[in-house]
C-alpha cells in the first residue's frame, strides 16, 4: 500500500475549477509541507495528497492574505524542488519536480483503496496517532481554539500563538458563551485588565496597573486605547460600551503600543473585532432572550443578524438589536417632597450596524461600515449608599443617555510584494445626564437644583499604511496617521423650578468647555529573520499633537474664562525579540514607550487658602510616559491539547497626569511623581478530552507611587498602591459537551472569577475595596440550526464593591457624608434560543 498523508474528508462530485479560481484569506505559516498542507486544508477545506517520504520537507514558505489555489501553492513551493497538480476528481496533489510526469498514483487505485490510503495516512503521519484516536479529533479532541484565531492586533494576520506579544483573544464563540453584551460581562476574563463600572457607558478600563483612578468628565487622555474595526473610540476616561453583536473576536493587547497606536494607549489597547460579510450563500440567524434579576425584574433582549451576497464579489451584512434591563436600585430618599422610587436604573437600549463589502478585483478589497446605538438608563450610576442593600438616597433624579454613531471605509489593495490599507473613520458620541448635587450645594446656601450636563464628542481619522508580503527574512510596516478630535461640553445648574436662561451670567452656575486636539504621526517597524528561528523588530512613531482648550464659567456663583493650547512632539520607539524554540513554542522580549498628551484644566476660580485650597493644579498640565519591559513564552503541548502564555513585566512612569483635589470642592491635574507597576501574567488552555476543556488566567500586578512631591503630600505619598488595581486576579472556565440526537451537541459551561482587594481612589477619601468572587453556568443545546441555553450569572448572588466614592456636604442643614458604592447586577436566571438559517 502506497504510504501517503492527506488533509482531507473526500467528497463527491468536487467543484475543482471552481475552487482554483476563488481567492481564500489565507494565514499558513510554512515550515514543514505536513504541518502548511495541513493549515492550507483547515482554511480552504480542498483535499491534497503527498507521498508520505515528502512530507518532512522543510523550507515552505508562508502565505498570508488573499490568494487562489494556485498562487498559494507557488509561493509555498518556491525553491523546494516540489510542484502542485490537479486531479479530475479535484485533489491538489504536491510531488518532486522530476516526477511530476509520471502517472499519478490515484490512476492506479481505486477509489475504496484510495481513500482507505488516505484516511490511515492521516492517523499514521500528521497527528502520530491511531486512526481511532483521529477519529476522537475530528470531534473537536485535538488542537486548541487558538488554531483557528487569527488577529490582526499587528497590523498583519498572524495565528494567536505565533504573535510574539502578550495579547489575548476572545472568540465570537467565547462572547456567546459568556452571554457577554457589555464591556462588564467579559472583562474580568481578561488578564492584567482591571476597570472602573459605573455602569453601560461609563466604564473606564486600565491594564497593568497603569492607572490614577477615575477621570470621568475631566478631559485628560484614556490610558487604555479603545477601536472597533479600524476605529479609535477612546474618548476622555470615559469609554462607550457597543454592543456585542455578532462580533468576530476581541483582542487585547497589554502593554504600551505607542508605535502602531499613538497616544491614548500608555496601558495597552483593546479592539472589537466585528464579523465581515461573506459572498458565498445567504444566511443568518435571530436570537431571543428573557431572564430576572433578583430584587429588580424581567430583561429581554432580542439580536439577528443577516447575510446578504449578491454577487461573488459583493456582500452586505445587517445586524440588529434591542435591549431592556430591567433596574435592581431604589431611591430611599423621601425627603423635601420626593418620594421613593424603586428599580430606577433601568435600561432600554437598541442599535444596529450594516457593512458592505465588495471586492471589484482580485487586488481591491473595500469594506463600508454604518454602527448607530441609543442607550437610556433611568440612573447614570449603578450605585448604592446603603451597601450591601441595594438602595441610593438620591435627591435628585440621575437619567443617563448615550448615543453613538460611527462610519468606516477600510480600502485594501494587494500590490502583491506589500498590501496598501486605507482606513477612514467617522465617530460621534453625544451623552446626557444629570447630577445629584444637592448636599454640594446646601453647603453653599441652596438647597434643591438641577444639574443637567451634555457632553458631545466628534473624531475623525485616517489612517494608511503599507505592510510588506512574501516569504524572505525581512519584514516592514509603514504609515501615516490623521485624527482630529473635538469635545463639547456644557453644565448648567439652577435651582429647582428655574428653568435655564440662555444668557450664562443668569444663571446660578454656567460652565462650557470646548477641546480640539489635532494629532499627525508617521510609524515604521522592521522586523529581519537572523536566522531560521530568531527574529528581531524595531519601530518607532513620530507624533505631533496640538490641543486647544477653551473654557468659560459665568453665573451667579463665580466668573472666569480661561482658554489655552498645548502642542507637543512625541518619538515612541520599541524593539522585540523573538526566539522559536519549536512549532508553536517561542520566547521573547520587549521594550516599548507608551505616551499620552496634556491638556488644560477647565476654568477655576483662584485658589484661595481661606476657602480650604491647598494645591494650585495650575493652568496646565504636561505629557506622561512610561517604558514598558516585559519577558515572555508561548508553547503547546501534549499533541497540542494544552496551550500556555506567560509574561513578567516592569514598567517605569514618569511625570503621571494626576487628577487631585484642591481642598475647596474643586480638583484638576497636574504632573505629579512617578510610579511602578511589574507584576506577570499567565493564561492556559487545556483539552482534557474530547468532552471536556478547560481554561484560565491569573495575573499579578504590584503597581504602587514611587516619587511624590512634597507639595501633595496631603494627597497622595510614596508607596501608595495605584487604585482599582488589585494585587490578585483570576478567572477560570470549564466547559463539558457531548454529542446528542445525532448531529447535535449538549455543553455545560461554568466561569469563576475572581477580583482581589484594591483601593477604591488616590487622596484622603480613599477606601479599601473588598475581594470579591463570581460564578456564571451556562448549559445549552445545539441541534442543527436551533439552539437553547439556560444561564445563571452571579449564582451565589454576591453583592461586589466594584467602585466607592466618598462625598461630603449637608443635607437639611446637617452635615452629610455619602459612601457612594458601585455594585454588580445581582442573580439573574434566564434562557436564550436561538435558529440560524
Amino acid at each position: 500500500m502506497i504510504c501517503s498523508v492527506a488533509i482531507i474528508v473526500l467528497a463527491t462530485g468536487y467543484a475543482h475549477a471552481q475552487e482554483t479560481e476563488n481567492r481564500y484569506d489565507l494565514c499558513i505559516e510554512g515550515g514543514t509541507l505536513d504541518q502548511a498542507i495541513k493549515e492550507l486544508h483547515e482554511e480552504t477545506g480542498v483535499p491534497l495528497w503527498v507521498d508520505y517520504e515528502l512530507a518532512s520537507t522543510a523550507g515552505i514558505h508562508p502565505v498570508v492574505g488573499k490568494h487562489t489555489l494556485n498562487e498559494a501553492l507557488e509561493v509555498m513551493l518556491k525553491g523546494s524542488g516540489l510542484v502542485s497538480s490537479l486531479t479530475e476528481s479535484g485533489m491538489i496533489v504536491i510531488t518532486r519536480i522530476d516526477s511530476a510526469q509520471a502517472p499519478h498514483p490515484e490512476g492506479n487505485m481505486t477509489r475504496s483503496k484510495l481513500k482507505k490510503s488516505l484516511l490511515a495516512s492521516i492517523a499514521a503521519f500528521v497527528f502520530g496517532a491511531s486512526a481511532d484516536a483521529q477519529e476522537g479529533k475530528a470531534e473537536g479532541t485535538g488542537a486548541s481554539d487558538d488554531d483557528t484565531i487569527i488577529v490582526t492586533a499587528t497590523r498583519r494576520a498572524e495565528r494567536l500563538i505565533d504573535v510574539p506579544l502578550a495579547i489575548q483573544a476572545l472568540s465570537g464563540d467565547d462572547l456567546e458563551k459568556l452571554g457577554a453584551v457589555n464591556f462588564s460581562d467579559y472583562a474580568r476574563t481578561l488578564a492584567g485588565v482591571s476597570f472602573i463600572d459605573a455602569g453601560a457607558g461609563r466604564s473606564q478600563v486600565f491594564i497593568r496597573g497603569v492607572t490614577t483612578g477615575a477621570d470621568i468628565g475631566q478631559g485628560a487622555e484614556a490610558t487604555v486605547g479603545v477601536y472597533f474595526d479600524e476605529v479609535p473610540i477612546s474618548e476622555a476616561a470615559s469609554q462607550p460600551d457597543l454592543k456585542l453583536f455578532d462580533i468576530d473576536r476581541i483582542e487585547v493587547l497589554r502593554g504600551p503600543q505607542g508605535t502602531v497606536y499613538g497616544s491614548g494607549s500608555l496601558g495597552g489597547t483593546l479592539r472589537v473585532m466585528p464579523r465581515m460579510p461573506e459572498f458565498d450563500d445567504v444566511s443568518g440567524a435571530i436570537q431571543l432572550t428573557g431572564s430576572g434579576t433578583e430584587k429588580g425584574g424581567g430583561n429581554g433582549e432580542v439580536s439577528g443578524w443577516l447575510n446578504l451576497p449578491f454577487s461573488d464579489k459583493a456582500a452586505l451584512r445587517v445586524v440588529g438589536f434591542g435591549v431592556k434591563n430591567s433596574g435592581f436600585l431604589d431611591d430611599g430618599y423621601s425627603g423635601l417632597g420626593s418620594s421613593a422610587e424603586d428599580n430606577i436604573n433601568d435600561e432600554k437600549s437598541y442599535g444596529g450596524r450594516a457593512a458592505f463589502h465588495v471586492q471589484p478585483t482580485e487586488q481591491i478589497d473595500i469594506v463600508l461600515t454604518g454602527i448607530y446605538q441609543k442607550s437610556k438608563f433611568g440612573a447614570y450610576e449603578q450605585v448604592t449608599d446603603e451597601f450591601p442593600a441595594l438602595v441610593i438616597q438620591q435627591s435628585s433624579d440621575q437619567p443617563f443617555e448615550d448615543e453613538v454613531k460611527i462610519a468606516n471605509l477600510k480600502i485594501n489593495y494587494d500590490f502583491g510584494f506589500a498590501t496598501l490599507t486605507s482606513a477612514t473613520s467617522y465617530f460621534d458620541r453625544s451623552r446626557f445626564f444629570q447630577n445629584d448635587i444637592d448636599y454640594f450645594t446646601e453647603a453653599l446656601g441652596i438647597a434643591r437644583v438641577v444639574s443637567p450636563l451634555l457632553y458631545e464628542g466628534e473624531t475623525i481619522s485616517q489612517e494608511v499604511r503599507l505592510a510588506s508580503s512574501g516569504d524572505g527574512p525581512f519584514s516592514w510596516l509603514i504609515g501615516g496617521f490623521y485624527l482630529d478630535r473635538s469635545d463639547d461640553f456644557l453644565q448648567i445648574i439652577n435651582p429647582l423650578g428655574v428653568p435655564a436662561s440662555s444668557d450664562p451670567a443668569a444663571n446660578l452656575f454656567y460652565l462650557h468647555r470646548a477641546s480640539d486636539i489635532e494629532q499627525l504621526a508617521g510609524f515604521i517597524e522592521l522586523g529581519y529573520d537572523l536566522t531560521d528561528r530568531l527574529n528581531i523588530t524595531a519601530g518607532v512613531r513620530v507624533s505631533d499633537i496640538d490641543r486647544a482648550n477653551v473654557t468659560v464659567n459665568d453665573g451667579l456663583l463665580f466668573q472666569a474664562a480661561v482658554s489655552g493650547d498645548v502642542s507637543e512632539q512625541s518619538t515612541t520607539p520599541k524593539v522585540n525579540v523573538s526566539y522559536e524554540l519549536a512549532d508553536d513554542a517561542l520566547v521573547y522580549f520587549q521594550a516599548a514607550q507608551g505616551y499620552r498628551i496634556g491638556g488644560v484644566n477647565p476654568g477655576l476660580p483662584p485658589c484661595d487658602p481661606l476657602a480650604g485650597c491647598t494645591i494650585d493644579v495650575g493652568p496646565t498640565y504636561g505629557s506622561d510616559s512610561l517604558w514598558n519591559y516585559e519577558v515572555g513564552t508561548k508553547f503547546r503541548a501534549f499533541d497540542d491539547a494544552l496551550t500556555v502564555a506567560a509574561a513578567i513585566f516592569y514598567i517605569d512612569w514618569k511625570d503621571i497626569q494626576l487628577n487631585v483635589s484642591r481642598g475647596d470642592g474643586f480638583d484638576g491635574f497636574l504632573n505629579a511623581g512617578d510610579a511602578t507597576s511589574k507584576g506577570a501574567e499567565l493564561e492556559t488552555s487545556f483539552i482534557a478530552n474530547e468532552h471536556l476543556t478547560l481554561g484560565g488566567q491569573v495575573t499579578y500586578t504590584d503597581a504602587s507611587l514611587d516619587d511624590v512631591p512634597a507639595s501633595i503630600a496631603a494627597f497622595a505619598l510614596p508607596g501608595q498602591r495605584v487604585p482599582v488595581t488589585p494585587k490578585w486576579s483570576s478567572a477560570m472556565n470549564f466547559e463539558l459537551s457531548a454529542p446528542v440526537f445525532g448531529n447535535g451537541n449538549a455543553y455545560l459551561r461554568g466561569d469563576l472569577q475572581y477580583v482581589g482587594g484594591r483601593q477604591s481612589s488616590l487622596g484622603p477619601a480613599s477606601s479599601d475595596l473588598e475581594s470579591y468572587v463570581l460564578l456564571g453556568l451556562r448549559a445549552g443545546l445545539e441541534h442543527g440550526p436551533y439552539s437553547v441555553a439556560i444561564f445563571v450569572d452571579n449564582l451565589t448572588d454576591e453583592r461586589t464593591e466594584l467602585d466607592r466614592t466618598t462625598v461630603f456636604g449637608l443635607r437639611g442643614g446637617a452635615p452629610l457624608t455619602l459612601e457612594r458604592t458601585t455594585i454588580n447586577r445581582p442573580r439573574t436566571v434566564g434562557v436564550t434560543i436561538g435558529r440560524e438559517f
